[in-house]
């Protein structure tokens, strides 16, 4: 497992993670575009690593980074922690029957969980501490998301290929 965690690509995948996490959660207010590119990425590649390259690392990583998440970007602790988690365990029940999709299946399936984590990150923030849902905002993640949808699978599959 150990040397699952090690190869390159792994490695190419959780720099990118920490990359676009610190984008993401400093607020650039000239350059917003920005960080509505880097959260998305962050979050399609988190669950282009889920996966494709998922260990029981990646349990405490998804932890770690969902906790961050919501002490940078709302101050209270649970909706990125919980939505990750989640999606970690779904994925690690499910994982038997997931393997069987083909590959454009897994790629839809992917930008469709990643609006579902928009989804479910705002209606937690909403529901536990009554964090207002900014639709625009929301909207403007869906559009990034289809956006760079195609091209982020072009980067994976370039590195998946090293």
């Amino acid at each position: 497992m150990s040397s699952k965690l090690l190869r390159s690509q792994t490695i190419i995948y959780h720099l990118i993670l920490f990359f676009s996490f610190s984008l993401s959660v400093n607020y650039f207010v000239d350059l917003e575009i920005i960080n509505y590119l880097s959260y998305v990425f962050f979050h399609l590649t988190l669950i282009y690593l889920i996966f494709y390259y998922f260990n029981f690392y990646l349990i405490i990583i998804t932890f770690f980074y969902g906790l961050l998440f919501d002490i940078f970007l709302i101050d209270y602790i649970s909706p990125h922690l919980i939505s990750f988690l989640v999606l970690v365990i779904i994925f690690y029940y499910s994982k038997k029957y997931l393997i069987n999709l083909t590959s454009t299946n897994i790629s839809f399936l992917i930008v469709f969980l990643t609006l579902i984590m928009f989804i479910s990150e705002t209606l937690i923030a909403n529901l536990l501490f009554n964090y207002p849902i900014n639709y625009q905002n929301l909207g403007w993640l869906y559009i990034t998301s289809l956006i760079i949808f195609f091209p982020s699978l072009i980067i994976f599959s370039r590195i998946d290929k090293l």
